[in-house]
């Protein structure tokens, strides 16, 4: 008797730990699926610096506060922005002629 009572006991412990197990999965996905959202790399005030990362509001910059963030400005091609980011941006096509003009090394 008392051994199907720990039997028992071990069993509703090993499905409380699965679904807090299942729980924590859950909420770690919807955390990532929010700090995705994020749009700072997308702004032209981020400078990719761990230094300053934001010279309009350094201390939202990167965290959940930036997603309610009033001075987003879509980024510009500038000398901070690596080519191949912005080839592999789908918010921005660049015809031929213009990539060539930020490297005119490369020639077709």
């Amino acid at each position: 008797m008392i051994a199907i009572f720990f039997i028992s006991f071990w069993v509703f412990l090993m499905i409380l730990f699965s679904f807090s197990v299942v729980r924590a999965f859950k909420e770690g996905a919807e955390q990532v699926k929010r700090l995705h959202r994020i749009p700072c790399y997308k702004c032209d005030f981020f400078t990719n610096d761990y230094r300053l990362k934001c010279t309009v509001n350094p201390y939202l910059a990167c965290s959940e506060e930036a997603l309610e963030c009033i001075d987003f400005e879509p980024k510009k091609i500038n000398k901070n922005t690596s080519r191949r980011r912005w080839e592999k941006s789908y918010e921005f096509h660049l015809s031929q002629t213009q990539l060539q003009h930020l490297n005119p090394e490369s020639k077709n």
